[in-house]
């Protein structure tokens, strides 16, 4: 009864023409909530991301301070009479910093232990990171080296150093070195 009473006076085509509105509405309607859900969802994944990246990076700091401190305990303790095997830490080092290492450094320091017939026993007291991100971190390491020659004690020397550590597949390398001689107190 109350249907006949709304189509009374109205022709078919008009009543068409308002369910085809208010369909097109819902659709409207409906389109603006699916891409307001799909821009959330794709905000939200992003979110997810950075934070994963975060993540990654906070656990990179440890993994590259740790490494480079295992790096210097190597690089600053050495005998003069097993000479041979006392560059194995140049394995460390990306392929640049080993080649400019081996051209400069290595020569001159194995003629000085073999000359002077050095030992050295290596001590990193101290350390810490900067992560830049999950594939790169600034280690400081405050680190003391015993130096003796022919077997008595000869000096203790102690040193800042800088690595710039560079993530490969699942190790650490060394990108770059700086070090930094503390000098004696006066």
């Amino acid at each position: 009864m109350t249907m006949a009473r709304f189509t009374e006076g109205r022709s078919q085509e008009q009543l068409y023409r308002i369910v085809i509105l208010v369909l097109v509405g819902a659709l409207v309607v409906t389109g603006c909530v699916v891409i307001w859900l799909v821009s959330e969802k794709n905000k939200a994944n992003d979110e997810v991301a950075d934070q994963g990246a975060e993540i990654e990076a906070y656990a990179a700091g440890p993994e590259a301070r740790d490494a480079a401190e295992e790096m210097l305990l190597e690089m600053t303790s050495y005998d003069y009479r097993d000479i041979d095997d006392e560059f194995a830490w140049l394995d460390n080092f990306d392929e640049e910093l080993r080649a400019r290492f081996s051209r400069r450094v290595v020569p001159n320091l194995e003629k000085l232990i073999r000359k002077g017939k050095l030992s050295a026993r290596g001590e990193v007291v101290q350390s810490a990171y900067n992560t830049i991100d999950a594939e790169t971190a600034t280690v400081l390491a405050f680190v003391r080296q015993e130096l003796s020659a022919k077997g008595r004690k000869q000096a203790v020397e102690e040193q800042w150093t800088t690595l710039t550590m560079v993530r490969d597949d699942d190790e650490w390398l060394i990108d770059d070195i700086d070090i930094v001689t503390v000098p004696p107190p006066s």
